[in-house]
């Protein structure tokens, strides 16, 4: 239910995938430019090492007909070399932690935050009252309120990934460089996947909403998973498999082109979800479209 649901709404509404594009594109931006005075040094030590040939490399090896043994042999090989650069280079070494750490952890992740809940908002406008309400107004508007909860959200991921990261690298240990290894990862990533979405996917339904505070609003959202965790955790899991599946298939057809429109396309249809997921599981009334559907009530919420 959850996921036609949101998937009607959001072809329906589809002038919001381009709204958010524009948002990520500006994004993607800023952070290029944050990035640049890491990258660089990065980059040239990768390259005087090797590193870009020996991956380079691998792919030729697979596509002249040197099997999946010979890519693997060969991206072994980049990684010992990035691993002797890390090594032998104690700057390159600070402005790798440095990046990971001030870039991809701490800016990333809240920068890319700040568009939950203007984007909740709309969707909320959309499926409450059938109102159409303009994304960059309510970024504006909202603002205060995305800085906060893209902050609390951060300490959330930053931490559910660090876990996340942990069982893979266990994984990478005992599996080594085997055939089977990116199927195993790529499992592992939809099950723990799954589940930090399916955690606070009431979160930010519950807070543009403004029914209560950020904390609350967290507590809430988990409390709202653990009670329904088998209906929410399978509905996130299947929409993730599906939208991992069909994305690959266009950014291979395309030759990666097809990726500026997947992200996008997958962020919205995510805010889709959790607004109806959130509005099914409270037993509130909302738009499918134009048509007004309503759920089975739980006053157990």
């Amino acid at each position: 239910m959850s996921f036609k649901n949101a998937l009607k709404n959001l072809v329906a509404h589809f002038s919001i995938v381009w709204s958010l594009l524009l948002y990520i594109v500006i994004f993607a931006a800023v952070i290029i430019g944050l990035s640049l005075p890491f990258i660089m040094p990065i980059a040239d030590a990768f390259a005087d090492a090797g590193v870009f040939v020996s991956i380079s490399s691998s792919f030729r090896v697979l596509f002249n007909g040197g099997g999946w043994d010979g890519l693997w042999n060969g991206l072994y090989g980049a990684y010992y070399s990035v691993r002797d650069v890390f090594a032998s280079n104690s700057r390159v070494a600070s402005l790798m932690m440095g990046f990971a750490i001030s870039i991809l952890v701490v800016l990333f992740r809240f920068f890319l935050g700040l568009y939950e809940i203007p984007l909740t908002t709309v969707i909320d406008g959309h499926m409450s009252a059938n109102c159409k309400y303009g994304f960059g107004g309510k970024f504006f508007s909202t603002l205060s309120v995305s800085v906060r909860y893209s902050f609390i959200k951060m300490l959330y991921t930053t931490f559910f990934d660090s876990v996340i990261v942990l069982v893979l690298y266990g994984i990478g240990k005992g599996m080594g460089m085997s055939f089977g290894l990116p199927f195993v990862v790529t499992l592992v990533l939809l099950l723990l996947g799954s589940l930090r979405f399916s955690l606070v996917s009431s979160f930010a339904p519950i807070v543009a909403s403004g029914e209560c505070g950020i904390m609350v609003g967290f507590a809430r959202s988990c409390k709202i998973c653990f009670k329904h965790i088998g209906s929410i955790y399978s509905t996130y899991f299947i929409s993730f498999l599906l939208l991992l599946a069909v994305g690959t298939l266009i950014i291979l057809l395309t030759f990666g082109v097809g990726a500026i429109f997947v992200l996008p396309f997958g962020a919205c249809y995510v805010s889709y979800l959790n607004v109806t997921q959130y509005y099914n599981k409270s037993g509130k009334r909302y738009y499918v479209d134009s048509a007004v559907f309503t759920p089975p009530y739980d006053n157990t919420l």
